[in-house]
């Protein structure tokens, strides 16, 4: 794929994978500009650049007008379609690509395996009963895989010493992940879902999560809460929190203080009118700053992240974002899942079974934060 920006006679060329890029065909497909531009994204930073239609974002002059710097946007042309991303995008994609690279160096170091969102090396995962260490030759053709039993898979993640600010920047934490083990080995963990109400996947979810007897964070979209007003309230009705997630999904870290305000207002005052008052909020696609913190506060919440990111918006199994939740947790964690996939809502069963396994007692997002703050 090849790359193309272009602001103010600025231009930068990204060679990723050599395709011709194409002007045609305008705004894509959201999980197709998703997959498009994936790449360019840490797997817990920006993952979807700003869309609009071909003729605003070719129309650079206008882009440009009216903007600060960092929010001027750049013309992004893919073989998947026309996207733009302001300054402030773009130097964050830089500044990622640099984290990684220390991350990459850091690995071959230790050669002891990831790094976790709690900024911890990690080594991987061992699957009980695996006794082969040497890649052995595949035959030509193989039977289908049994399915996995995600009781056998274990995690081998230590337990940092404290929580990481972007878990919880609008919090002050007095305990680490180690003081949410409980008394019988047990340890605490919140388990969300985010971009719903989906009218139809949402309801699914919720009758999986009463058979097995939990309690999960719903973080909402305002203009969806808007459309699928009942299953909005299904949610609460069946004993689950409702958390805010933006109006639109924008990325309110490139916007305006204007912007970031008028969207907590719209978003929350279709909240409110089918009766849910979040207490938290989940800044799309986990970027913040100070405004963002404070006006989230303003209106009464407080901003959490999460600590294990499923992937399964890249992850195109289930059985595989299963096995990524269960070779990712740790006593604390936050789960981030998506109620808009269906994949998500076929590996909820084995996640939480898994999990279950693994010694996590689901809580509410209030006694993680009480827990972990008091």
């Amino acid at each position: 794929m090849r790359l193309i920006l272009a602001a103010s006679g600025f231009f930068l060329s990204l060679l990723v994978t050599g395709c011709t890029a194409s002007v045609d065909g305008g705004v894509m497909d959201p999980e197709a500009a998703e997959q498009a531009v994936a790449e360019l994204f840490a797997d817990n930073g920006e993952r979807v650049l700003m869309q609009g239609s071909a003729a605003d974002i070719l129309d650079q002059e206008a882009l440009d007008s009216a903007a600060s710097p960092d929010e001027r946007k750049f013309v992004i042309q893919t073989d998947q379609g026309i996207f733009s991303m302001t300054q402030a995008q773009l130097n964050q994609y830089l500044a990622i690509r640099r984290a990684e690279e220390a991350e990459k160096a850091q690995l071959a170091a230790s050669q002891t395996g990831l790094i976790s969102p709690y900024g911890r090396v990690v080594s991987r995962t061992v699957v009980a009963g695996s006794t082969s260490s040497t890649a052995t030759p595949q035959p030509a053709a193989r039977a289908k895989a049994p399915p996995i039993d995600p009781t056998t898979i274990k995690s081998t993640k230590s337990v940092p010493g404290a929580f990481d600010q972007y878990v919880g920047p609008s919090l002050a934490f007095t305990k680490g992940p180690s003081d949410l083990k409980n008394a019988d080995g047990s340890h605490a963990c919140v388990l969300t879902f985010d971009d719903g109400p989906h009218h139809g996947r949402d309801a699914q979810i919720y009758d999986i999560l009463d058979a097995k007897g939990v309690k999960a964070v719903f973080f909402f979209l305002g203009e969806k809460v808007q459309a699928n007003p009942n299953t909005a309230k299904e949610a609460k009705a069946r004993g689950h929190e409702v958390g805010y997630h933006s109006w639109d999904h924008k990325n309110l870290r490139a916007e305006s203080m204007a912007t970031v305000q008028a969207d907590f207002t719209k978003g929350l005052a279709a909240f409110n009118a089918v009766g849910l008052r979040p207490k938290v909020f989940r800044p799309p696609f986990g970027n913040y700053n100070s405004g963002i913190i404070a006006t989230a506060k303003k209106h009464g919440m407080s901003v959490v992240n999460w600590t294990n990111d499923s992937l399964d918006w890249k992850i195109k199994s289930a059985a595989g974002i299963t096995s990524r939740v269960l070779e990712q947790s740790a006593p604390g964690d936050i789960v981030l899942l998506h109620s808009i996939h269906e994949r998500s809502v076929e590996a909820l069963p084995g996640i939480i079974d898994g999990l279950k396994a693994q010694g996590c007692r689901f809580i509410s997002m209030q006694s993680w934060i009480t827990r972990a703050t008091s």
